[in-house]
């Protein structure tokens, strides 16, 4: 069954946000075993959408497409598909009644521009919108399924699980158990983690997919079987294959991001956190406290982006700053002593360095970056040379490899730069 997506909107055509929903599908099929075949875009214009849609009716046997269903003029994705089927737009007193009393509960009256939105294709199939105002619907056309979804994220996401997932194991006549797992890797390579997953021998019910997402590497293993008991058999044995080979560098099997791996170990421990930083500029102490109930854990942070406060507020010699300057060792080392000191913190991390685009010097290039942790063992710091990339990566990695060490030093594990650490790609 070749399934086809398109995403509609000048805003995408633009540049102007970045199309989430495909990634969003993509991975919502893999774990039923099934894939993309096309991924386009296409813009509010009536002559692109019907360019658009001719491609994909000769191409495709099952077409979603997302956007253009709200209630502005350049909303134009049921008009034009309309005119496309020849099936006249019909209105629904049900879904308008619907709409009125959303807007009602906000206190609001409908603008009569949100009655186009209660206007579907005749013979369409309703799927509801329990997140926003525009239904979906679904038509079939010259023996082609058409799906149709409202392009906000947080609305197709909802419809695309509630609805349209188990619309297309039907139609893909998907009765075997299903079961998928998602572990997340830091540290290592796509390169490097194929060569060590190549040695491994799996079952032909297993398939594994390599999904990098900046900056670790995620691994979905999926399974089909003809039981839920093998199903979820085969991925527990391939999963802990996954897991021996790949040791320590594995850091979640269940698909958790590394803040929330770290929280969990820290709650476990009993121990209590605070960091100290410079060039990440808060980054770190937002994603330890992106995760609920973070406060069992994490005391607070200290964000001295300028010398005078990392003097005032974590005690940094104000000399040591002058000979050594502040990306060095030393300040990284006297930011987590001073933000352990000053908030009695079991460890404590401290981060400066060079995010860019300017700043650097001939011994301190863009990327340089000192990361130090302080907690009742002593003081561990080291100095990492990212790839600049842009400002962003360079911040991206120093939070990560930052809460990367606070793991490693809960768990024992050896630290970046300790014998046999395999050289990390940047």
């Amino acid at each position: 069954m070749n399934i086809s997506f398109l995403a509609i909107g000048n805003e995408l055509i633009q540049g102007k946000i970045s199309e989430q929903n495909a990634r969003f599908l993509a991975q919502k099929l893999e774990e039923i075993g099934l894939g993309l075949k096309y991924l386009l875009v296409a813009g509010d214009r009536e002559d692109d959408l019907t360019d658009a849609f001719q491609f994909l009716q000769e191409s495709s046997d099952v077409i979603i497409c997302s956007g253009g269903l709200g209630p502005t003029p350049d909303d134009l994705t049921a008009q034009v598909f309309s005119k496309f089927t020849q099936k006249p737009l019909e209105l629904h007193p049900e879904i308008l009644e619907d709409i009125k009393k959303r807007f009602q509960l906000r206190g609001i009256k409908m603008p009569l521009t949100n009655q186009k939105q209660a206007m579907i294709p005749r013979g369409a199939k309703i799927i509801p919108n329990y997140q926003g105002t525009a239904p979906g619907f679904e038509l079939e056309h010259n023996q082609k399924i058409w799906c149709f979804f409202p392009g906000v994220p947080r609305e197709f996401q909802a419809m695309t699980q509630q609805y349209l997932i188990p619309r297309l194991k039907a139609l893909a006549g998907i009765t075997k158990a299903l079961a998928g797992k998602t572990r997340r890797v830091y540290g290592l390579a796509e390169s490097q983690i194929a060569d060590i997953l190549a040695k491994i021998s799996f079952p032909p019910e297993i398939y594994l997919a390599y999904l990098p997402d900046f900056p670790e590497i995620h691994l979905r293993l999926s399974v089909q079987a003809d039981s839920p008991e093998l199903a979820k058999e085969l991925l527990n044995q391939a999963s802990e294959k996954i897991k021996s080979a790949l040791k320590e560098y594995l850091f979640s099997d269940d698909d958790q991001p590394l803040e929330k791996v770290v929280g969990d170990l820290l709650r476990q421990k009993g121990k209590t956190l605070a960091v100290a930083e410079s060039c990440t500029g808060g980054l770190l102490a937002k994603r330890i406290t992106d995760i609920p109930g973070s406060s069992d854990y994490f005391l607070g942070g200290f964000i001295t982006y300028s010398n005078q406060l990392k003097i005032s507020q974590l005690g940094v010699s104000e000399q040591v700053l002058k000979e050594k300057g502040a990306v060095s060792s030393e300040v990284a080392t006297m930011m987590a002593k001073g933000a352990r000191e000053k908030t009695g913190a079991d460890l404590a991390v401290g981060i400066t360095g060079i995010a860019g685009p300017g700043g650097e010097s001939g011994e301190k290039p863009v990327g340089t970056v000192h990361i130090a942790l302080a907690d009742e063992q002593g003081i561990w710091e080291r100095r990492f040379q990212f790839l600049p990339l842009s400002r962003e990566t360079v911040r991206i990695l120093a939070s990560e490899t930052a809460l990367e060490i606070i793991r490693r030093r809960i768990l024992g594990l050896r630290m970046p730069g300790e014998k046999n650490e395999p050289e990390k790609e940047k």
